[in-house]
């Protein structure tokens, strides 16, 4: 700079004040911005509490596996848990754990991460937008960043069965195993990829948090590979090849994507015990033209009502904007930032759809990417908009558009205020009564049971602590699945909790014999064999069958 410019740049340099107010302003404004993605997150926290879908936040066979492991390590069992693929090492144990810690109750806890999580969504569209819309005011990227969250959150409005298996994907963000620290992982992968893709370069400290991401998240969920790390190098390298994007960040980028996957699966060797199945075992490309049946009957079922045909609407808007903004970005040769955010999603949907059908999977929750990627699409083409469109007439009513933002707030905000006493009130005193049948049955006696999986786990989970219930095959063999293969150790099981809707291959009877007595609870009935032959048999067939888990997993 010359010597004469300098008194310029000194005379119109903010005061002392001016920042002070300047910074005021800014906290205030993310202040709001916060407040309103709570409010959200509360609107939907109640919706799936309020309808049967809070069956799967916290009654669910695999929702309860973060409260089993908890109470697990209350009771000071040995951690000897046999998990799926997936093991939800990072970062759902360690936050449900925090949750649990300010809570009275699991259903307290998964309450609170639900909303944590959707908090989370939020906060890394923030970010993004911080990456796509630098020129912008804050207050646009804060906007944006609520839009996107208010998006998530029409979706989960739209959906209120009690099942998993279904195209109500968005919900699932508020339960603590279906994925959601492999979507946050996938936007937080997103917004480092911006920042270097916008900086021109990849700094030391982006390509560690980026391994760091990469390696701490494969090594807990595999599928961070296919949701992000592998859409995200083929998008680069894609963009790369196309001239849009300067090979050396590219580079980079992918090479630590790469290396820090690798890592991540080589850090799955020494947790080998802890996984029940390989990933593997899910790819199964000849049932191909089955998933797509599944999948089309899926639909179907979706498009059966009125809310049904509202969320398939919502998921056609979020892959028309990746679309889209894809094809608009292209065209007008936008920012490097934007054609990447636009892209990903693209890029994302596209290969968790076809690759859903070429593994062959009937597991609908592996599509959850595609609520969340097109997040990104939606503020690389607000970006579009502010900068295409800030000098045609369609622009000109701006104050108008900021009239509607500001009633949209204060109507969202209205409504969390509105729902928050009645949301509180319902996790507050929500019980699960069928485990207080099995506590009334116990009357405070230390009693060891077993069950099959879907029967017992909310019960195991909500019971009294004097009350320790083993899950069990139809043949009374150890079901090591999601279950602390410790709590099995010199167990001496009494009874058997027999669902309404279990099947075995033998009646309990004739594996057993008769029962001491029959206890009835809604939904389930309580065999206790205490005092008779049928609880040696019962002992011996699920302790041996456990030690024999625990040896060949090398515990």
């Amino acid at each position: 700079m010359s010597s004469d410019a300098r008194p310029v740049s000194e005379v119109v340099r903010p005061t002392g004040g001016s920042r002070w107010r300047a910074r005021r302003l800014a906290v205030g404004q993310e202040a709001l911005g916060a407040l309103v993605a709570l409010a959200l997150a509360v609107i939907a926290l109640r919706h799936v509490v309020a309808t049967s879908r809070v069956a799967l936040l916290w009654y669910d066979g695999d929702s309860v596996l973060l409260p089993l492991v908890e109470r697990s390590m209350q009771l000071g069992q040995p951690f000897e848990w046999a998990m799926s693929p997936a093991l939800f090492f990072f970062p759902e144990l360690p936050v449900y754990l925090l949750c649990s810690l300010v809570t009275a109750t699991p259903q307290q806890a998964l309450a609170l991460n639900g909303v944590l999580v959707l908090l989370a969504v939020y906060a890394l569209v923030r970010a993004a937008a911080n990456e796509l819309m630098p020129a912008a005011r804050r207050s646009a990227r804060i906007a944006v960043s609520a839009l996107a969250l208010g998006f998530v959150t029409l979706l989960v409005l739209t959906e209120s069965s009690a099942t998993a298996t279904s195209l109500e994907l968005a919900s699932l963000l508020l339960t603590t195993t279906y994925y959601y620290g492999a979507v946050l992982a996938m936007l937080g992968t997103a917004v480092l990829v911006l920042r270097a893709v916008r900086l021109g370069r990849a700094s030391v400290t982006v390509l560690v948090v980026l391994g760091l991401v990469a390696a701490c998240t494969t090594a807990s969920n595999p599928l961070y590979v296919p949701w992000s790390a592998a859409p995200v190098v083929v998008t680069l390298v894609l963009l790369a090849l196309a001239r849009r994007l300067p090979w050396r960040p590219v580079g980079l980028l992918a090479a630590t994507l790469t290396l820090g996957s690798v890592v991540g699966y080589l850090l799955r060797i020494p947790l080998r015990p802890f996984v029940s199945l390989d990933p593997s075992t899910y790819v199964q490309p000849s049932r191909a033209g089955e998933t797509l049946g599944f999948f089309a009957a899926l639909t179907d079922d979706r498009a059966g009502s009125a809310a049904g045909d509202a969320g398939l609407l919502l998921l056609l808007v979020g892959v028309l904007l990746s679309v889209g903004g894809t094809v608009w970005a292209w065209r007008v040769r936008t920012s490097r930032t934007v054609l990447v955010a636009a892209a990903l999603p693209l890029v994302t949907v596209v290969a968790v759809s076809v690759g859903v059908v070429v593994a062959g999977s009937e597991t609908p929750r592996y599509l959850e990417p595609i609520v969340t990627a097109p997040l990104l699409a939606l503020v690389a083409v607000a970006e579009l908009a502010r900068t295409a469109v800030r000098r045609t007439q369609v622009h000109r009513p701006r104050r108008g558009i900021r009239a509607v933002l500001a009633l949209a707030a204060a109507g969202v905000l209205l409504a969390g205020i509105a729902t928050a006493p009645s949301t509180a009130r319902a996790v507050a005193q929500a019980r699960y009564d069928p485990a207080a049948c099995l506590d009334r049955w116990a009357d405070g006696r230390d009693v060891v049971g077993v069950g099959q999986f879907w029967t017992i786990r909310p019960l195991a989970t909500y019971a009294s602590t004097n009350v320790q219930l083993l899950q069990v095959r139809d043949t009374f063999a150890t079901y090591p699945w999601l279950v602390d293969l410790g709590a099995y150790r010199d167990a001496a099981p009494t009874f058997v909790v027999i669902g309404s809707g279990d099947v075995w291959t033998t009646a309990v009877e004739d594996s057993l014999g008769p029962p001491a007595t029959i206890t009835h609870c809604t939904g389930f009935d309580v065999y206790d064999y205490a005092g008779t032959s049928g609880a040696a048999v019962l002992q011996r067939d699920v302790v041996d069958s456990a030690d024999a888990v625990r040896r060949e997993r090398g515990f």
